[in-house]
């Protein structure tokens, strides 16, 4: 039995070559055109494969530039504070100093 055509339909069909043929070029046309509608959709799910990793990379620089900037405020915040606790570390002292001598 050929792949294209029922037991039944090849039966209804008799000697006549000609319409077996045409049953074939048909089922034939119909596989060509979906291979081309499944070439189609890997063709559009490629590009919105591509699309979403130049999203996710530009998203990654971003969120890169972001956390290095967050990390060199938190270095200057980080700088200032200690700043802090040592003049305050002094200013503490300094009013121990005038402490002892009252």
């Amino acid at each position: 039995m050929p792949l294209f055509i029922t037991d039944e339909d090849l039966r209804s069909c008799g000697d006549n070559a000609a319409l077996v043929a045409e049953k074939a070029d048909a089922y034939i046309r119909e596989l060509q055109r979906q291979l081309e509608t499944c070439k189609s959709q890997a063709d559009a799910a490629a590009i919105t494969y591509e699309q979403s990793c130049a999203l996710v990379e530009q998203k990654y620089v971003t969120l890169s530039s972001d956390y290095a900037q967050l990390e060199a405020r938190t270095a200057q915040l980080s700088a200032a504070l200690d700043e802090k606790i040592q003049e305050v570390a002094r200013i503490q002292s300094e009013k121990h100093q005038l402490n002892l001598k009252d």
